[in-house]
């Protein structure tokens, strides 16, 4: 599926026909004003764990439709364009660090500046919220003794604070999607139904469940090869969200436009981070998420 199909799909452009509706005519066919990105950077495998990058981190950014269709699109296209002469090359960040394949001309130390700053700036104008949850699977392991699955724990997360987000948006009752990288058959059937069990609580974790009844999300799974600016967005933030969440004086450059539109952050199991002192109040923030039971608690799996 390329970026023009999706932008005709009806699921993905409703918002734009109703975003000023205050009231739903029916959850079939009324589609919320936001779509949710996410992407992941390192993996929930914990045998064995890859001692080069031991954690899994996991972004979730939400972007209103009409901004993600008129700006984040277009102006994305625009400065691939600028720098490599066409649109269709996939922004990976691994190949983009190791100035791989197309992106060899930024071994070139005068280009890889203006990249960097003009890429910077594009993701400083891109409106979103970036709800991320960073799994340490190292600590996860030794705390206990048949550890959570890391994709489920960090999905919880996301999906609490999310709900949240959609509750203070006034987006009840409307139908938000959250676009995720299809990874196959197998493998997005599996992650789907792990994703409904979690909406409608038929895998609790913990006494607390949110209630997510009044806030429809549907997942879509969709290949990275369709080349959505949102999926690349995701992996640009991914990498140093993880490395900054152990060691703050990591990616300071990226982190410092990153953590203005990060409304939820997520260290699990807690050793010792602490989120960053804000200037002002932020409703999303609060708290820590509700599924931290102890090693030894019941509702710990068996």
């Amino acid at each position: 599926m390329n970026l023009t199909r999706l932008t005709k799909n009806r699921a993905i452009t409703g918002a734009r026909a109703d975003v000023q509706q205050s009231e739903p005519a029916s959850l079939s066919s009324t589609f919320g004003d936001y779509v949710i990105f996410v992407d992941e950077s390192g993996d929930a495998c914990l045998d064995p764990i890859d001692p080069r990058f031991p954690m899994l981190s996991l972004v979730f950014c939400i972007i209103r439709k009409d901004h993600y269709f008129d700006h984040v699109v277009p102006n994305l296209k625009a400065l691939k364009a600028k720098f490599f002469d066409h649109t269709d090359l996939i922004l990976h960040e691994s190949e983009m660090r190791r100035k791989t394949g197309i992106f060899s001309r930024l071994r070139d130390p005068s280009v890889h500046q203006r990249w960097m700053t003009e890429l910077l700036a594009w993701i400083d104008q891109t409106e979103t919220s970036v709800v991320s949850a960073c799994i340490d699977k190292v600590a996860l392991s030794r705390h206990y003794a048949h550890p959570f699955d890391p994709y489920d724990l960090a999905i919880r997360f996301y999906l609490e604070r999310t709900r949240q987000f959609l509750a203070l948006n006034h987006q009840a009752h409307r139908r938000t999607q959250v676009i995720f990288e299809s990874r196959g058959k197998r493998h997005d059937r599996a992650a789907q139904i792990e994703f409904q069990q979690i909406l409608t609580r038929a895998n609790p974790l913990g006494h607390h469940q949110p209630d997510f009844s009044r806030f429809p999300i549907e997942p879509l799974f969709i290949s990275k090869q369709s080349n959505l600016a949102g999926h690349q967005l995701c992996d640009l933030l991914a990498r140093p969200l993880a490395k900054w969440s152990f060691d703050r004086n990591s990616h300071q450059r990226p982190m410092q436009i990153i953590q203005t539109k990060l409304i939820a952050h997520k260290v699990f199991p807690q050793t010792g981070w602490q989120r960053p002192t804000r200037s002002r109040p932020n409703p999303y923030f609060n708290g820590y998420t509700r599924v931290n039971p102890s090693a030894n608690n019941s509702h710990a799996p068996r």
